[in-house]
């Protein structure tokens, strides 16, 4: 029994020593760098139009109907997002609860109702609904609010900062990791302005979600222990009469910390073209919203919406990916090729014709079988090569353990 119970472990070992064998190493997360600089990659691509360089860090100007990349500033670099952050967070607090929910503040919440941050300073106890919680997460950028809300919906903030992440890679989001439900100072809370891009463009996909950031100014009533509560929207683009008043804006989301620095999302239409502007690591509110306009400027004077959907530029040439082409140029590329029709032309001729007899090539072998036949690439063999030369190894020592315990039970 000893015998079989030692073989048994052998067994075990060398099975979980071929496991660690075959197990792709997790990529580490690259740590943000506010120091990193980039040029307007789009600048480079051929014909495309020039556009200006901006103040902050990275940038990103997206159509917000065709998700075609107008401007790219290290869009792709991971940069802290501070309360833009609360886009996610409404979104899925408008998904997956009525407007009518209650939500009472708890000690979870009221952990982030400190001085110096943005918040609402409630009282243990008091309730709100979930509508009036919104409006404060958007207009107040309140950081208690956020966290009650995210406890509220998830269950635990943990559980929704699980819904963020998840929610993020679903809208294909390649850079980004959620830690917590506002935005405040984390260094494993980051994104990217491409990400948020995506992210500002599902939230407008969401009427509710329009409404509430079009709003400029939301009066919360008196509750059972506090007064009535006034907030104005902080996206001074909204604003009529600012200095940054902007023809078109629908609204966006403002933040700010020491480590993100200025950070601002938004969202414009003009002559049916919807476009999405993110900037991250602005110097000051001044800067990115100079920034932000900069970049809706070049959009509206640059692009307008295509026929049948898609994108020109102000002079009729095609926007395709990074290339910008003349109507003739463009539907020479989207005609099938002559390659695609011959091959389309024998696949339907050999569905039409199977069973008709076997297929076979000029030299009278199967063409059929060879197709089948898996091609093994170079990387492949090489990953095949150390498993077989690892089990050899197991199986040479499971014996050479059976052998000895053989022996020492003889003796």
């Amino acid at each position: 029994m000893r015998l079989k119970a030692r073989i048994k472990k052998a067994a075990v070992c060398a099975a979980a020593i071929l496991t660690i064998g075959t197990m792709t190493a997790v990529p580490s997360v690259a740590a943000v760098n506010n120091d990193n600089q980039f040029p307007v990659d789009t600048n480079s691509w051929v014909g495309w139009p020039q556009a200006p360089d901006i103040l902050s860090g990275t940038g990103v100007l997206m159509d917000a109907d065709s998700g075609q990349i107008l401007f790219n500033k290290g869009m792709d670099d991971q940069r802290f997002p501070a309360s833009i952050t609360k886009i996610m967070t409404t979104l899925l607090a408008i998904e997956n609860t009525s407007p009518d929910q209650q939500v009472t503040f708890t000690e979870t919440g009221l952990a982030d109702a400190y001085d110096g941050v943005s918040n609402i300073h409630p009282q243990l106890g008091e309730t709100f609904t979930m509508e009036q919680c919104i409006y404060m997460m958007m207009l107040k950028s309140a950081n208690d609010v956020a966290t009650q809300v995210a406890e509220t919906v998830g269950g635990s903030v943990p559980a929704f900062v699980d819904m963020m992440n998840q929610k993020a890679q679903e809208l294909g989001c390649t850079n980004t990791h959620f830690n917590n439900a506002n935005g405040l100072p984390d260094e494993n809370h980051y994104t990217t302005a491409r990400d948020m891009a995506l992210i500002t463009q599902a939230a407008f996909k969401n009427e509710t979600f329009r409404k509430v950031v079009a709003t400029q100014k939301y009066e919360v009533p008196a509750t059972a222990v506090s007064g009535v509560r006034d907030y104005d929207n902080h996206h001074q683009m909204m604003l009529q009469g600012t200095r940054w008043t902007y023809a078109g804006c629908l609204g966006g989301k403002t933040g700010y910390t020491d480590s993100a620095q200025s950070t601002l999302a938004t969202y414009s239409q003009r002559n049916g073209l919807n476009l999405i502007a993110v900037v991250l690591h602005g110097a000051g509110d001044d800067a990115v919203y100079m920034d932000t306009i900069s970049l809706m400027d070049y959009g509206f004077n640059n692009f307008k919406p295509k026929d049948g959907g898609g994108l020109t530029t102000a002079d009729n040439k095609v926007i395709f990916e990074d290339q910008v082409l003349t109507q003739e140029e463009y539907d020479q590329k989207m005609a099938p090729k002559p390659d695609e029709e011959t091959e389309e032309a024998a696949d339907a001729d050999t569905e039409s014709n199977s069973g008709d007899g076997d297929s076979t090539s000029a030299s009278g072998q199967d063409d059929s079988k060879e197709q089948e036949q898996p091609v093994i690439k170079k990387a492949d063999m090489s990953a095949y090569i150390v498993i077989a030369v690892l089990g050899v190894l197991v199986i040479s020592g499971i014996i050479a353990i059976i052998v000895t315990l053989r022996k020492r039970k003889k003796d």
